[in-house]
């Protein structure tokens, strides 16, 4: 994630304004961080790019395969993930990420959404996937089943009842959601 950011800013890699922006955020917050109150958890940004290195693409040409993080992916990723507080609470709440057709939105979604909802050491983890239309929620929440069939270690883990996924020893779900369900 550091690499990427100081690529782009550097202008070794083109990116627009707003992804600039934030990589001189991050550059910036590696230098100053601890006077503010944060902290960069290296660790966790590893711990990000390995757990997505055990996951498998489902679909298309790529099924079957580990999934490698590009540099844009790991830096989109470690960045709301490993910045903590003093507290050890993350720093971001709220992430926008917005990418073309074919760039792994679901493929990256579906895994964000499978480490905080079962390997992220929060008990009774509750995450979801949510759209206007429950069918469009499961658009990423079908590939994190599919994500948890295809790999040994995770149905150890993580059990499959219809659209549910779930975790008994964490009691930890993971659900698609629609505006219009009831």
């Amino acid at each position: 994630a550091t690499a990427y950011a100081r690529d782009v800013v550097d202008g070794r890699v083109v990116a627009g304004r707003l992804v600039r922006l934030a990589c001189q955020r991050h550059l910036d917050d590696m230098a100053h961080a601890r006077e503010r109150g944060l902290r960069w958890d290296e660790e966790e940004a590893a711990a990000v790019v390995r757990f997505f290195a055990g996951l498998a693409h489902s679909k298309g040409r790529w099924a079957g395969r580990p999934v490698t993080l590009e540099p844009w992916q790991a830096f989109a990723l470690g960045c709301p993930l490993a910045w903590k507080r003093e507290d050890g609470t993350r720093r971001f709440r709220t992430v926008y990420h917005e990418m073309a057709r074919k760039n792994g939105k679901s493929t990256m979604a579906s895994g964000v959404g499978l480490k905080l909802a079962f390997f992220d050491g929060e008990p009774g983890a509750e995450v979801y996937t949510a759209a206007t239309k429950r069918d469009q929620a499961r658009i990423v929440h079908g590939e994190a089943v599919r994500m948890v069939k295809t790999s040994p270690h995770l149905r150890r883990r993580i059990k499959i009842f219809k659209d549910n996924l779930s975790s008994e020893a964490t009691n930890s779900k993971y659900l698609p959601l629609g505006a219009d369900a009831d």
